[in-house]
């Protein structure tokens, strides 16, 4: 017997290749692995398998509740990126996120750098609940409440936040975007489809945030005025959307083709028929 349990051990896999095997399965499927045995649910738990975490194909099962255990249970200063959906337009009460829920995780994981939730009803929190440490901020089609982005105005708030992504958020207006100015170190922006924006905060934003690198306005009603501001101010521009952006002409594009030297992307789906040459398209 004891040569038998010798000679098993010998092919039992140790622990950094069993942990690196871990790191490609899914959080389902991790959780799993962790009811064989204890040495799995040991290594099911290790930290570096938790540093990227993504809920969002399990969110038809999560409420509340569901969230407040996985966190208090997995989440550790190692988190770097968590990635949610919510429940918005499903029919279903109640969100996966609250206050006190995102200062939990603010206090577990303080070193988070990107947080995306898409579909989620966002006007009972406030972005001041979410880590300072954030990079990346997305909010996909999610509803916001009116000046949401205004603890920005505070001195040191979210000094790191490069990029936000605010998509299909219907309910941004132009002082969000004023408010969202306030991060001047910001790279990129993604407004797609927040038709309530308007030239004056477009033209507010490219004086403000002359660092960025990419602008995505798809969608957006603005027109050649904007384009202007964008050629004249955001001169490290590389990437441009304004698709479906039909009040944008030929003059206008000509302008921003002239002014922004380091544009390589203009996607220009669904505009005025347009012509410029030696510069890629999608």
């Amino acid at each position: 017997m004891a040569t038998a349990n010798t000679a098993e051990s010998d092919f039992l896999l140790p622990d950094n290749i069993l942990t690196e095997i871990f790191s490609y399965l899914q959080i389902r499927d991790l959780l799993r692995m962790a009811r064989v045995c204890k040495r799995w649910k040991r290594l099911a738990y290790e930290r570096p398998l938790w540093k990227r975490v993504d809920l969002a194909p399990y969110s038809r099962r999560l409420d509340g509740r569901a969230m407040w255990r996985i966190v208090r249970q997995f989440f550790t200063p190692s988190l770097k990126s968590l990635t949610l959906a919510g429940h918005l337009h499903s029919g279903r009460t109640g969100e996966i996120v609250s206050t006190p829920l995102l200062l939990e995780l603010k206090s577990r994981a303080a070193s988070l750098r990107h947080f995306c939730i898409t579909t989620a009803d966002l006007t009972g929190v406030n972005l001041s609940d979410l880590p300072e440490s954030l990079v990346t901020l997305e909010t996909r089609n999610c509803e916001i409440p009116p000046r949401w982005f205004k603890s920005l105005e505070l001195d040191g708030a979210f000094r790191n936040l490069r990029a936000v992504d605010l998509s299909c958020c219907s309910r941004v207006s132009d002082p969000d975007v004023i408010d969202i100015c306030h991060a001047s170190s910001l790279k990129v922006v993604k407004l797609s489809w927040c038709y309530r924006i308007s030239n004056s905060s477009i033209q507010h934003l490219s004086e403000k945030l002359t660092q960025l690198e990419r602008l995505d306005l798809e969608g957006c009603k603005i027109t050649d005025v904007s384009l202007h501001h964008i050629g004249r101010h955001l001169k490290r521009l590389k990437f441009l959307n304004v698709s479906q952006c039909r009040q944008v002409t030929q003059a206008g594009l000509d302008g921003v083709k002239m002014m922004l030297k380091h544009l390589e992307h203009l996607c220009l789906d669904s505009c005025t028929p347009i012509n410029i040459p030696n510069l890629p398209t999608f």
